[in-house]
Parts: C-alpha cells; sequence; structure tokens
C-alpha cells in the first residue's frame, strides 16, 4: 500500500479534500490559488508535461537545514516577526531549496539555452491569448521593489553606478564585464525607440553565455583583484538578467530564470570567499570596505531579483531561508560618503563600518529603531517583508522627531 499523499500542496496544508482534478483542483480554481501536486496525479492521454511540484518536507517540516563546509553562513529556516515575506497574492507561502553547494569547488555551468521551451516553463509567462505577460505587482509595495529592480540598468547608463555599483568601486580599473554592461545598458535604456532590440538581446546571450563559463584570469593576480573580476562578472549578469526578466520576450526569460540556480550559487559562493579574505574582514582602506560592501549588496539583490520572480509566478520566494541569513553591512550610511571625507574618517571609524549582520537581525533591529529617513537600498531591504505603507509610517514619525 503506498503511503504518498495524492492532495494538491494547497489542499494538504489547508486539510481540505482535494477533488484531484489535473492541472488545477476545484478548491485552488474557487480560491485563485497556486495548485501544485507532490505526487501529480497521471495527466490525460496526449499530455506529457508535469505541474511543478513542491515536496512534503519544505510544506510541513518547520525548519530544513542545509549544511556546507568551513562557513558561517547557516542557511536555517528561522522563525521571526521581522521576517516575513510579504506574499502578494496572500497565499499560503511555500519555501524552495536553493542548489546547494561547497566553497572551494568551481562552479560549472550546467545551463544549456533551450531550443524549445515546454508548456510547463510557459504556461504562467502568457496570458490567455499567448501574450507574453509582463512582471509586475499585484500590490503597491509589490510594484514599488519591481519597479525599484527594474531600474537599476537605466540608472547604471545615466549615472554610472546603481545601489549595488559604487562609484568609486571601478575608479581605478574598469574590468570588461562592467564595461559591456554599461554599453549594452545605454543603449537598451537611454534609446529604446531606436535601439534594435533583437539585435541587443543577442548581445546579452552571448556576453551570459560567456559570463557563465569559467574566468580566465592569470593565477598570479592578487586574491582582491580576482575577487574584484569575479564581482564584475556578476554585477553585469546581475544586469542582463533583470534586462531579461523585465523587457525580455520569452525565451529570453525562461533562459533567465533557469540560470537562477546557477547564479545564486555563485553569489553564496562569492559571501564565503570574502568572508575568509582579511583585507575585507577588517577593511583599513576605503577601498575594501567599499569592495566588501558591493559583494554583499549584489549578492543579496541577486537572491531579490529570483525572488520577486518566483513570488510573482508561484507564489514562493525562492532562496528566503538563505536571503535571511545573507550578511549585511550595521553603517550603511558609509555608502553615501564622499570619498575625501571617507579617507579623512578611515583611521578612527572604518573597523565600526566593518560590522555585518544577517539580513534577519537587521529587520529586527529595525523594528526597535528610532523613526528616520531611510537611504534607497534600506528602503528596499524593508518593503518586501513590512511593506511600502510601513517604511513611508516609518519615514513620516522621523520628520516629526526633533
Amino acid at each position: 500500500m503506498s503511503l504518498r499523499r495524492r492532495s494538491c500542496n494547497a489542499c494538504f496544508k489547508g486539510r481540505r479534500k482535494c477533488d484531484l482534478e489535473y492541472p488545477v483542483c476545484e478548491n485552488c480554481r474557487r480560491t485563485n490559488k497556486t495548485c501544485q501536486y507532490a505526487y501529480p496525479p497521471r495527466p490525460p492521454p496526449g499530455r506529457t508535461d508535469d505541474p511543478p511540484t513542491v515536496p512534503d518536507e519544505i510544506l510541513v517540516s518547520p525548519t530544513t537545514r542545509t549544511t556546507s563546509n568551513s562557513t558561517d553562513l547557516e542557511l536555517d529556516l528561522l522563525k521571526s516577526p521581522a521576517f516575513t515575506i510579504l506574499d502578494p497574492t496572500e497565499q499560503d507561502a511555500v519555501l524552495q531549496l536553493p542548489l546547494s553547494f561547497t566553497p572551494g569547488r568551481p562552479c560549472t555551468p550546467d545551463f544549456t539555452p533551450p531550443e524549445t521551451i515546454s508548456f510547463s516553463a510557459t504556461s504562467r509567462f502568457v496570458g490567455t491569448l499567448g501574450e507574453v505577460q509582463p512582471i509586475q505587482g499585484s500590490t503597491r509595495s509589490w510594484q514599488w521593489v519591481m519597479d525599484e529592480l527594474k531600474a537599476y540598468p537605466r540608472e547604471l547608463a545615466r549615472r554610472g553606478e546603481t545601489i549595488f555599483i559604487h562609484r568609486d568601486l571601478y575608479h581605478d580599473e574598469m574590468p570588461r564585464p562592467i564595461r559591456m554592461a554599461f554599453g549594452v545598458c545605454s543603449s537598451f535604456c537611454l534609446s529604446p525607440e531606436t535601439t534594435n532590440r533583437e539585435m541587443a538581446f543577442r548581445v546579452i546571450d552571448a556576453e551570459v553565455s560567456e559570463l557563465l563559463q569559467p574566468p580566465t584570469e592569470p593565477s598570479l593576480s592578487s586574491s582582491s583583484k580576482l575577487l574584484r573580476i569575479e564581482l564584475a562578472r556578476l554585477q553585469a549578469l546581475l544586469l542582463y538578467q533583470t534586462l531579461r526578466l523585465f523587457h525580455g520576450n520569452l525565451q529570453q526569460r525562461v533562459a533567465a530564470e533557469q540560470q537562477g540556480s546557477m547564479l545564486m550559487t555563485a553569489a553564496l559562493k562569492m559571501i564565503v570567499r570574502a568572508q575568509s579574505e582579511p583585507e575585507l574582514q577588517s577593511p583599513r582602506t576605503r577601498h575594501a570596505w567599499v569592495l566588501g560592501e558591493c559583494i554583499r549588496r549584489t549578492a543579496l539583490l541577486l537572491y531579490f531579483l529570483y525572488g520577486v520572480n518566483s513570488v510573482y509566478r508561484e507564489g514562493i520566494c525562492v532562496g528566503l531561508h538563505t536571503l535571511r541569513q545573507l550578511p549585511l553591512s550595521a553603517k550603511m550610511s558609509s555608502w553615501g560618503e564622499d570619498d575625501q571625507r571617507a579617507v579623512q574618517e578611515d583611521q578612527g571609524h572604518l573597523c565600526d563600518n566593518a560590522e555585518t549582520l544577517p539580513y534577519e537581525a537587521f529587520l529586527a533591529r529595525w523594528l526597535v529603531s528610532m523613526p528616520r529617513r531611510l537611504d534607497r537600498f534600506e528602503k528596499l531591504l524593508i518593503v518586501p517583508c513590512q511593506g511600502l505603507e510601513a517604511a513611508e509610517a516609518f519615514e513620516g514619525l522621523g520628520g516629526l522627531v526633533v
């Protein structure tokens, strides 16, 4: 006798009787919920694609642990009132494990651009008439987050910096990936009416394919230089995937999704590597602090990008348990300081600036902090978990504090 349950995830979690209708049961159709089967029923004759599934352990287990060697990143699913990703469809949240990783092992690309796209991979991208649906939020808070994320390519083109690429990061030397990303973003965002979109995405495809290959930098380069080049590659990929997900056609969006696990794994490896660099653990110069902070912000925004996309498509925040533990700078205000002032204060304050805390701890600290005006990065960290109204109320109260 089989002990596998047959009901869909939503009915199982809500303890409702499921009619096992494929691909969407009557309960999920009536409540407008995403219908997923841990063990999908046999599809009708002629139908070969299976509905997306989520394992039972992720649904019913209060804690999920992924272990990794020689790293202080605990990938635990911790419960905290400060950290609750807002569900734009008010559905039951389901967490999905990211690809496991081992520090020190090379990240070998396992992605092959699809020649054909299956129905199950595209059914949530298209409308009833087959038109590609734009990624957009169903609430004011989520729309704000999406507008913020898709603004970064245009911001790089106009200002030469973003909230994850500091203006001083590549002041002395600009790696090729950033040069190419700047050119692509400028062409794509500043001249949308005259830019050949098809050619622009062909360039993006070629760049992404090249950046996913192992780097060929000489081994004699310093560790900090290699880390900076690795960061430039990941930042360029973040910009390209943003363009693909928010502005690309069906094939572009599917390709970007398929590369998500590999990019999030690469981001975690870069965080672990940066934590092992003494120069970044206790930065003695402004430039070292900027490099470490750019690494932290790039990794977090990569998780944000794929998390927002997965919430839009599935009501699932991919990698939420990992996102909670990603490190952040305890003193984010140092990001906006001008270089001359920062150099003058290097000796007295860099040790304080080096303090980091997990994303979850940042949110818990924010809940008990004094109201004030938030910078863009702080606001982006708060809105997905607490809502835009809470962030605006916090800033409004800050204007009343004498």
